[in-house]
């Protein structure tokens, strides 16, 4: 899958964050790799609408303007890689988002790691939705139901197979929310059933503390809390805040979906070996896998993408209809 452009550490750090997406040489390598992958000519209408996606969030999110130009090179370019869509409105695919990196390097007089930020690409349950029935995992996914105090809610097992038993209590007795479900019909038709309880809700609570979880200098001491959703429905989770994360984990059990470098993909990822035209600069640095977004020590470390070769969008599938989900901005925040 190579083109051939090719472009140098060095001559992508001298691009401003604002020029990246309409570089001439960005240019050319965006809409050369998305026909590439998906086997058609749509590149130059694709690149056009992404361009003006992708400098509108660079605009409107000032931290954005701070990060390496490198990581947004490559974020940009997963955009074609990934084949989805930074449009914000309606049924967003996938945020840009920014995060402070591990850059390998150390103070030479303190003896601390020295991070720089870099952007990322996170998909959101939409555009994971998308994916996966794009590489023909399922055919349809029914819209989350979110369970509250009252309700008939009992998920089971029956000879090994996934049921749910649900009934709303009409009218609803309470607002607290106590769980929810997912139906999946897979390729095969078979139906598939993912939920959560409780417990599970709680544990994603703590994991979204401990993730934002940050060094204070001033205090010498972690400070963090979990993502405000988790408590804005009266000390509960927020039911569309539920509804994504039903959609986001519902595929954990099932086959890796390949991404980009510079994307992060909260379940799983499969990382592809393509070109990005990234030749190493005189320092012998070539930028890609250093730029992968990496937790800071005092955190649980996200997966890392491995180098894999393995051919992408051979076949240009064409893409199934999808549920419509609310998913908002702050869904996206650190990924819980």
């Amino acid at each position: 899958m190579s083109t051939q452009l090719e472009l140098k550490v060095s001559e992508i750090n001298e691009i401003k964050p604002a020029m990246i997406a309409g570089d001439a040489r960005v240019e050319k390598k965006f809409i050369t790799m998305y026909n590439s992958i998906w086997g058609n000519d749509m590149g130059m209408q694709v690149y056009e609408k992404e361009k003006f996606n992708f400098n509108k969030i660079i605009r409107e999110k000032p931290e954005l303007s701070t990060c390496t130009p490198i990581s947004l090179f490559g974020c940009f370019l997963d955009i074609a890689v990934n084949g989805l869509s930074l449009d914000p409105t309606g049924r967003p695919h996938c945020y840009l988002l920014s995060r402070n990196t591990k850059t390998g390097y150390k103070d030479p007089k303190t003896g601390k790691d020295i991070y720089e930020k870099r952007a990322y690409l996170s998909i959101t349950g939409y555009g994971e939705l998308v994916m996966r029935q794009r590489a023909g995992q399922v055919r349809y996914v029914d819209n989350p139901v979110v369970c509250y105090e009252g309700d008939t809610f009992s998920p089971g097992l029956v000879d090994g197979v996934k049921t749910v038993t649900y009934k709303a209590a009409c009218p609803r007795k309470s607002n607290k929310v106590i769980g929810g479900f997912i139906r999946i019909v897979r390729a095969d038709g078979t139906v598939d059933w993912n939920w959560m309880m409780e417990g599970d809700i709680d544990r994603l609570r703590i994991f979204s503390e401990r993730n934002n979880t940050r060094f204070d200098p001033k205090t010498q001491q972690m400070v963090g809390k979990a993502n405000s959703l988790y408590t804005s429905n009266n000390g509960g989770i927020d039911p569309g805040f539920l509804e994504s994360k039903l959609i986001k984990h519902a595929f954990d059990s099932y086959p890796k979906v390949r991404t980009g470098r510079f994307t992060v993909f909260e379940t799983q990822e499969e990382p592809q070996e393509i070109d990005y035209g990234i030749v190493p600069d005189e320092s012998g640095a070539d930028g890609t896998f250093q730029q992968q977004p990496e937790q800071r020590q005092d955190k649980e470390p996200i997966p890392v993408q491995a180098a894999e070769e393995v051919p992408f969008g051979e076949e240009n599938t064409p893409q199934a209809e999808t549920v419509k989900v609310n998913v908002t901005d702050e869904d996206e925040n650190v990924g819980f």
